[in-house]
This record gives structure tokens, C-alpha cells and sequence, in this order.
């Protein structure tokens, strides 16, 4: 999912926490939403005059071979001849949403935005058309994509890809809790020669809809993406902090990069049950401890300093911070390995 900006003109570090962002990045994604055409790419009520409205929302934009003006036509042609294949390579979420659709005859309402992203995704590939009222949503998939979907989920090849595809997946995000933001080249090799086994055009715009429908990312231009972990406010930041120190390599073991899986490394852990206890019972109602105490340690893998720290601490507790709670930061800030970005070699 597109990471529309950075955090870096918000001042409080309240502002910036993962669970502050999670939010804003949802919001985001129902706005991008709210400006799709209503009508989808295979419905008889679709006009060529909304053809390069549904390209441009489309992973297809600025992918080589597919300037100028389009058809509705030519566009239905290029989504059905890719749909086989690139039906082999969708996020988790996505192939979710599809099993459901496929399921419920087509269409779903739901009232669970945590998968708005992968719904994004479904339309940006341009098989689902999004609608939205109130506090639900809607997504619908043509009939013409049923079958040809059907079959590519029963080809035994399709189980085989998924267990790529989760290999892939765990690595990629243990990576980003590692380094904080991985440049797309490598995330790319891995991907054309450990998951699709190919490098062609096609495997290579489906590697790139791949990893945009499956983590954050910042982008200057279509083929220029950088993946980030979603507690990163400040992407630019973390990079200029990269480049000014310097050529970095990275070594990883199997205990580090299993805890980057896990979403937690092996030494982390002490630091992060100690705030976690620390704040238990301690918290505003809309606040849970672990929660609280991640969003914390994801702050102090960007080195935020121990006074913001302590008032972002300090605005999800009811009560004045204790010793205990001050002890448990302050060894949380001295001792989380600060995130270091991905940019140069990486080391097994």
C-alpha cells in the first residue's frame, strides 16, 4: 500500500506511532478509493470514456507498453491475457478477498477496514470494482473472471507458488523489521528468481504489483519504490541518516532474521515484556499494553529520544509515570537496535 507521505512535518512523536499511522494509512487508502470510477473495468455500463481513468488507478499505469490513450476493449484484452499468471502471485489478503468473493457469487459487504488495502489492490488490478457507504463496503467481481480465476486457484501449480510466495513474504517483512526500508532491487531478485522463476516483462510488473499490494512503500517514480515497515514515520529521514554514514552490510543469522519474522528480535524481547508489565493495567481505555509498549519499541528502533519517548509514554497511561515505567523506557531506549536501512550488501 502506498505510503501517500512521510510524518515528518508532525512534531509530536504522538502523532507518529505506528498505531497513529496504521490509521492514517487506512484513511488514505478509503480516500484514493472514494476516487475511483464506479463503474468496473468488465461492466456493460462502462464507456471508452472512462478508459484512462481506470488505467491511470491501475497497477497497469506507467508500466512499459501501456502508453497513450486506451479502450475498453484493449484494456479487458490486457487484464484477461495477464489474469492466468498473475492469478499465481497475490498477497495474502488478496487471495482472501477472492476465495470470499468467489464464494458469495461476486460480491461482498464488509465493515472490516483492516482489508481495505488488499481491496485497493483487487481494483487497482482491475478485477474488483469498490463502492463505500456509511461504516461499509462493497466489492464486486465480475462474472467474466470467475471461471479463468477458478481455474488458476485448482492448477496444482497455484499451491505450489503459494508456498513461495510465503516464504517470500516472511523474509521480506523480517528484512524491513530489521533494516526499517528495503530498496526494491533486491526484494525484485528475490522475487524473479526464488518466487515466479522468470524474468520477463511480465514477471517483473507482476513482482512490482506484488509488493505493492503486500507492504508500505514510498515512490518516486513507478519503477523507483522503496519498501518501508509501517512504523517508519519518517522514511527520508532514515535514509538521509544511510546515506551520510555511509556504505552498510548487513549480516544476518537465523535467530535474527527469524525474530524479524516474528516481528520482535531475540534481545528485544526481555526489553519489550518489561514495558509491557510495566504499563499493564496503567493504560487509557483505548490503549492495551502490548500495543503501547510496540509502539514504543518501534520508536525507539528509529532512535527517537528518550524525552519523546517518554511523552508518548506518558499520553496513553491515566497515571503519572512510575519508576518502574521510567526504569523499563530507559532501558528499552539504550538497548533496541536502532534500524539501519537496507541500501548496500546483505550477508547469510
Amino acid at each position: 500500500m502506498l505510503r501517500e507521505a512521510s510524518m515528518s512535518h508532525e512534531k509530536d512523536w504522538c502523532e507518529k506511532t505506528m498505531s497513529v499511522l496504521r490509521e492514517k494509512q487506512f484513511e488514505a487508502c478509503e480516500r484514493r478509493l472514494s476516487a475511483y470510477p464506479t463503474v468496473g473495468l468488465f461492466s456493460p455500463l462502462v464507456t471508452d470514456a472512462q478508459a484512462q481513468m481506470l488505467l491511470e488507478c491501475s497497477f497497469y499505469f506507467n508500466e512499459p507498453g501501456n502508453t497513450g490513450l486506451v479502450t475498453i476493449e484493449s484494456l479487458r484484452e490486457t487484464v484477461l491475457s495477464q489474469l492466468a499468471v498473475e492469478a499465481l502471485f497475490l498477497s495474502n489478503g488478496e487471495s482472501v478477498l477472492l476465495e470470499r468473493l468467489l464464494v458469495a457469487d461476486g460480491r461482498i459487504i464488509s465493515t472490516n477496514w483492516d482489508e481495505i488495502d488488499a481491496a485497493e489492490a483487487l481494483a487497482r488490478r482491475l478485477w474488483c470494482s469498490f463502492s463505500a457507504e456509511g461504516e461499509e463496503w462493497t466489492l464486486e467481481l465480475p462474472e467474466v473472471l470467475k471461471e479463468p480465476l477458478l481455474l488458476a486457484f485448482n492448477d496444482p501449480i497455484y499451491t505450489q507458488a503459494k508456498a513461495r510466495l510465503f516464504r517470500y513474504d516472511s523474509t521480506i517483512h523480517g528484512l524491513l523489521y530489521i533494516a526499517g526500508f528495503l530498496h526494491s532491487t533486491q526484494p525484485l531478485t528475490f522475487f524473479l528468481k526464488d518466487v515466479v522463476q522468470r524474468e520477463d516483462a511480465l514477471a517483473i510488473n507482476i513482482a512490482y504489483r506484488y509488493m505493492k499490494a503486500s507492504f508500505e512503500y514510498i515512490a518516486d517514480i513507478d519503477r523507483e519504490i522503496i519498501l518501508v515497515h509501517p512504523g517508519l514515520a519518517d522514511p527520508n529521514r532514515l535514509i538521509l541518516m544511510i546515506g551520510l554514514e555511509g556504505d552498510i552490510t548487513l549480516t544476518l543469522n537465523e535467530d535474527t532474521l527469524a525474530g524479524g519474522m516474528n516481528g520482535i528480535l531475540p534481545e528485544e524481547e526481555p526489553l519489550h515484556e518489561a514495558m509491557r508489565t510495566a504499563l499493564e493495567g496503567s493504560t487509557r481505555p483505548e490503549w492495551d499494553a502490548e500495543e503501547a509498549a510496540e509502539d514504543l519499541r518501534i520508536l525507539a528502533k528509529q532512535g527517537v529520544s528518550l524525552s519523546e519517548m517518554g511523552k508518548v509514554m506518558a499520553s496513553v497511561i491515566f497515571v503519572q509515570p512510575t519508576p518502574v515505567m521510567k526504569n523499563a523506557l530507559q532501558n528499552l531506549y539504550n538497548n533496541t537496535p536502532h534500524w539501519i536501512g537496507m541500501t548496500a550488501n546483505l550477508q547469510h
